[in-house]
């Protein structure tokens, strides 16, 4: 692969590639626990919901609920948080990690092998555009300094962060009609979500069941 042949790597430390795995397997969890609530959390308590999984649909959910500056915030350092151990983790396995991240979604294999391109020729700079877990998988399988990574990384969270919040705020009327929909349904539209949230890591821990983890 293009993005790591020229680079040397140097041994990680096991305690960091154990701490990426830990940051990762935590942030996971709380990400699969949050949206399967999301309905209850989108009502009771939005600001938790980004704060457990900061998918694009709940910052727009509850954009117009939420102090604009604190979500933002909340929305970046979550992203941010969980982007660092993707990188730890390119950074540990190199070439290793990004055939791993291929096999594991084999439909987007040509769209990972299109990132892979683009990232030999701009580098982090590709992070400002498409701060995506794959591009900072390939960051650290090329072992892209942090203190280039980090900014690029933040900058390209904010963008997309400022945009969505910013969509959210603007169409505030319309989402609080969904809003609205979960608080009249709440026992049975966050049962519905929980049964969809637990079919789908089923259904997708199956399919992947026999791609092991890079060693």
């Amino acid at each position: 692969m293009q993005t790591t042949q020229a680079v040397a790597h140097v041994a990680v430390p096991a305690r960091l590639i154990r701490a990426s795995w830990a940051l990762l397997a935590v942030l996971t969890v709380a990400s699969i626990a949050g949206t399967a609530i999301s309905p209850l959390l989108v009502v009771k308590a939005p600001l938790l919901l980004v704060t457990l999984a900061p998918d694009g649909r709940h910052v727009a959910l509850v954009a117009g609920r939420v102090d604009p500056w604190l979500l933002m915030s909340v929305t970046i350092l979550r992203r941010a948080l969980y982007s660092l151990g993707v990188y730890g983790l390119g950074a540990a396995y190199g070439d290793v990690a990004v055939a791993w991240i291929e096999a594991r979604a084999r439909s987007l294999g040509k769209a990972l092998r299109a990132l892979e391109r683009m990232f030999t020729r701009v580098g982090a700079l590709l992070l400002l555009a498409l701060p995506f877990l794959t591009v900072c998988i390939l960051a650290g399988a090329a072992r892209t300094r942090v203190v280039v990574f980090l900014p690029a990384l933040l900058v390209g969270h904010s963008l997309w962060v400022v945009t969505t919040v910013w969509l959210g705020t603007r169409f505030a009327a319309q989402t609080q009609l969904v809003v609205d929909f979960f608080s009249e349904r709440l026992f049975e539209s966050t049962i519905v979500c929980v049964a969809l949230v637990a079919a789908y890591q089923l259904f997708t821990r199956r399919r992947r069941s026999g791609v092991a983890p890079p060693q």
